[in-house]
């Protein structure tokens, strides 16, 4: 039986973090999540769902000395190969590839300048990916860089990305062959390279209060984008950085 596969474009966002269940405590008010803990052979899964559908996971972090962070999963057709166009490109395996029973096989890596990224290829096909995202389903990725045309030609190395204008003909986008966006990029001089995932929300205000009453913080309060919408950046009680989206009306 054949399985949906969308390759190079983003299937699973995944929270590993030191405190699950305050992890939940704040996901889960800040944006209405659901949470369902899974028993794992090492552990314990917990499946986030937004309003209509399964988006993300969370995990005890592996390593105590890691920071929190959420982490973006590209879907892939074959793990290996990606693997081995990480390494030519420049790029650090972290993490496999490496085959988990009944979920697929799995890669986290770094990009040839730092930014961390995972790649899977599940057994099951890829979790639906939404056209028209719902307040609270993750929406977009952001590459911030310090070199554009290098981290295009990583990535369109790794997942076949190509290079497209983004909305408004400004900027550079990250899009499959078939010309779906993925995830941008921002040149900033110096910050560490990182990526950074999206949540969409119907008010960038009420999300940001909301956030700090529940024990996060603000590091930045509001980024107009012409013809788009808004971006705010949070970080929640434990430190993973999140980014929030309110799309213009219409």
């Amino acid at each position: 039986m054949s399985v949906r596969r969308t390759p190079g474009l983003a299937v699973w966002r995944e929270l590993l973090t030191a405190d699950v269940e305050k992890a939940k405590g704040f996901y889960g008010e800040l944006f209405g999540w659901r949470f369902q803990d899974m028993p794992m052979p090492d552990g314990t899964y917990t499946v986030i769902s937004g309003a209509k559908r399964e988006i993300a996971g969370v995990m005890q972090l592996p390593m105590p000395e890691l920071p929190t962070h959420w982490n973006t999963y590209i879907s892939v057709e074959d793990v290996a190969a990606t693997a081995k166009a990480v390494t030519s490109g420049g790029g650090t395996l972290f993490y496999g590839p490496a085959e988990i029973p009944e979920v697929g096989t799995l890669l986290t890596f770094a990009d040839d300048s730092g930014a961390v990224m995972s790649a899977m290829c599940a057994l099951s096909g890829d979790p639906e990916v939404a056209a028209q995202p719902s307040p609270g389903d993750f929406c977009w990725e952001t590459l911030s860089t310090q070199d554009k045309a290098r981290a295009l030609a990583f990535y369109g190395k790794v997942f076949g990305w190509k290079p497209q204008p983004g909305p408004g003909g400004e900027g550079s986008v990250f899009a499959t062959d078939s010309g779906t966006m993925v995830a941008d990029l921002q040149v900033m001089e110096g910050v560490a390279p990182h990526w950074l995932t999206y949540v969409l929300v119907e008010s960038l205000d009420a999300s940001r209060t909301r956030a700090e009453k529940l024990g996060g913080s603000v590091t930045v309060p509001r980024i107009e984008v012409p013809t788009v919408g808004s971006i705010s950046v949070i970080q929640d009680p434990a430190g993973a950085y999140l980014g929030l989206f309110q799309p213009l009306p219409g």
